[in-house]
Parts: C-alpha cells; structure tokens; sequence
C-alpha cells in the first residue's frame, strides 16, 4: 500500500510574471487557500496520510508556511519538506528527497489539478514498474504525447508534433514510483525528458487513462479560470454509508478485526463511487463504546485498517464520523442521549460542514430504518439495503444518477 504523496514545487513560475516574482507557483491562493493546501487535501482525502514537498524556488515561502498547512491537517496526517538549494530538475528533486521517501511513493505536479481516482496508480504488483496518468486530448500539436496498447502499457514517448494519429495521449503529472526508479541516476535530470522515455523503452512503464478534469495553474489565463473553476468541482456528491449491516456483516458490537467480515462487493462499491468523483462518507452508530464491549481506540484502529483493505483494491473512504453515545450505556460520560446518534442526522450534518457536499444529488445506503430516517433529517436521499449484494444496489442507483 502506497501511503506517501510527494509534490513538486520547484519550478520558477515565469509565465505568471509578478505572481511568482516572490511566491513560488503552488503556494498562490486559489478558492482563497494557498493551492498546495488544495492538494494536500486531494491526497489526504484519498487515503495518502504521508505528504512530502519538495521545495526549490522561493523555498524559504514555502519553509514560512509549513507550520500553517500542518495545522491544517487531519489526523494522522504529517508533512515534511525537502529542500533543494539550486535547480535540479523535476528527475533531481527526486533525487535529493530520497532519504525522506518511502520504497514506493505517488508523485505529483505542484501546480497542476488532475480530478481522478489516484489510487489507481498505485495498484500494480509487478516488479520495476511504474505509473503514470494520461489524459486524450484533441491536438497534439503543442504536448508531448505518450503511445499506448491495448494492455495500458507506454510503448512511446513523442515529441512535440511527433504524433500523427489519434488517440493522442499527454502526461497528466500524477505518477507512482519506487525508489529504485531513481537509485543511481544523476542528481540533475528531467522526469520527462530522462526517465519516462527509459521506463518506455524497458517495458515498465504503465498509463493510467482518466477523463477526469485537468488544469494546469502555469499561465494568467489558467489561473484565473482556477478561481472558479476548481472551488467548483471540489463540490462533489456524496455516497454515505452505515457500516454494520451495509460495509461488514453485523454480528453485534464489531469492534475488532478478528470479528470484521466484509458483506459482498463492498470494495467494488466504493472504487466505483471513487472513480465517480463521490465523496464516501461512513456515519456509524458504535454504541458498543457506551456499554463497554470495546474502546473508541478500537473503533478507530479498526477504520485504519479497513481503509488500508480498501487502498489494496484502489479505493478508499474519504472521511467517517461514529457515534459512542448511548443512553443504555455503562460508560458514564457516554450514557447520554447525543445528536450524532441516528436517527439524529448529526454525523452527516458535521461532515457537510468539512466538505463542499452537493447535498441534493447525494444518497445515504443504511440496513436500518434509522439510517434513512437520519439521511432524510439531513436532506440526503436515504435507501434501505437488505442485501445480498452492496454493489449491485449501489451500481443501480448511481448509474441512473449519472445518467440523468
């Protein structure tokens, strides 16, 4: 499981003129918040808990901020820096963060927004090989182009102009690597130009399409059109979910992996909401907590690794709230009758305040009648799921969403 996202902030920014003079290119505000912080939290919410910056231009702003962006952070999110003191290419930055990098790490622009599922680079097993996002295009006129065949794998880089038949496919700057990619090489080169084009000729590279939306905040023109544009799509639909009875089977109080098993094509589900741009949420009644049967440390220990079940297959869950509360309970200060306890909406309405959530067009999957009753209470369209299989129910209802 690949858990370190690392972005690029070297570059000067030039064709930003002012902008950039004194700010490095991902550190100018989109949406009101510093565009590093936007992706820091693209990756975080796909389940990527390590991030590292690798810093060149300007990187004393870049040093100036770090105290801030990790305040901004979840839980069990950290951020480290790496720092280069002179130009060394997109190849080299890599190069001198190596002793902060993990055997196997996800890459990305520091300046580019590329809206897809990025898991799903991560998710190939086959010794030496590496991953990269492609995206079609119309014109190849102006990009480097990547040639693929129908197995996915790059078979050629082009130059620019090179390429004369469609489908005509560019690097989209979202990458997943393993150190040993970068092992040896020299400190300064290009990712680009240097190591794409050698993976291409060993037979390990692999391209992952996606039609996912892309900008590239590098120009006057792109980067006003980022100030609507992007605070737009980061407003998503949302596919919340209970969790016992709907993700595992409920055999009473789950609070351990040893008693988690996981109810029929529950992985495939949330891979198909990921690669839909939903938001997944689990809102969760533990009242176990409240009678003693197990910790609120449990609970948590036992998300963490369903999410890195779910990281396995390229899917993940964006956030969770739980409920401990229970007026039966044995705990004292968890014998309490609590808003967040469903019926009461109060887990989805916290998660509406966290995220831009398109309430309107999101659904909430429960096997209760207290799930739908709470879903409704937050203005979410609730279903009733009695099995046997989540992915058939859920597959049904969102592909006629996405239809219409």
């Amino acid at each position: 499981m690949v858990e370190q996202c690392a972005i690029l902030l070297g570059g000067l920014g030039t064709r930003l003129g002012e902008l950039t003079r004194e700010t490095p290119k991902p550190l100018l505000p989109v949406g009101g918040r510093p565009f590093v912080e936007l992706l820091i939290r693209e990756a975080w919410r796909m389940g990527f808990r390590r991030v590292l910056l690798l810093a060149g231009y300007r990187s004393e702003r870049v040093l100036s901020m770090v105290d801030a962006l990790r305040a901004a952070l979840p839980r069990n999110c950290s951020l480290e820096i790496s720092i280069e003191n002179e130009p060394l290419g997109t190849g080299g930055a890599v190069i001198n963060a190596l002793p902060y990098l993990d055997e196997r790490f996800l890459l990305i622009n520091g300046d580019t927004w590329f809206d897809f599922n990025w898991n799903a680079l991560c998710t190939d097993r086959e010794e030496g090989t590496a991953s990269v996002a492609i995206r079609e295009i119309d014109l190849a006129d102006r990009y480097e182009t990547i040639e693929v065949d129908v197995d996915g794998r790059a078979v050629r880089v082009l130059s620019r102009g090179e390429a004369v038949e469609a489908p005509f496919y560019v690097n989209g700057g979202v990458y997943c690597f393993s150190r040993s990619h970068f092992e040896g090489r020299q400190a300064r080169f290009s990712l680009e130009a240097d190591l794409l084009p050698a993976l291409t000729e060993a037979g390990k590279l692999r391209a992952v399409r996606s039609n996912g939306y892309f900008l590239d905040i590098g120009i006057p023109e792109t980067y006003s059109r980022s100030q609507i544009e992007i605070p737009t799509r980061q407003r998503r639909p949302a596919l919340f979910l209970d969790r016992d009875g709907v993700i595992n089977h409920d055999d009473g109080y789950v609070g351990s992996q040893d008693r988690f098993r996981w109810m029929p094509g529950v992985q495939e589900t949330i891979r198909y909401a990921n690669d839909l741009g939903y938001l997944v949420f689990v809102v969760t009644n533990q009242s176990g907590v409240a009678r003693g049967y197990y910790t609120t440390e449990d609970v948590e220990d036992l998300f963490e690794w369903m999410q890195a079940e779910l990281r396995q297959v390229g899917a993940y869950i964006d956030d969770w709230r739980y409920c401990p509360y229970h007026p039966d309970g044995v705990v004292k200060e968890l014998s309490i009758m609590h808003p967040w306890r469903k019926p009461q909406p109060g887990m989805l309405l916290d998660l509406m305040t966290q995220w831009d959530v398109d309430v309107a067009h999101s659904l909430m999957v429960g096997d209760q009648a207290s799930d739908v009753a709470a879903a409704e209470a937050a203005g979410v369209r609730g279903l009733l799921f009695s099995g046997p299989n989540l992915y058939t129910f859920v597959h049904e209802h969102l592909s006629k969403r996405e239809e219409s």
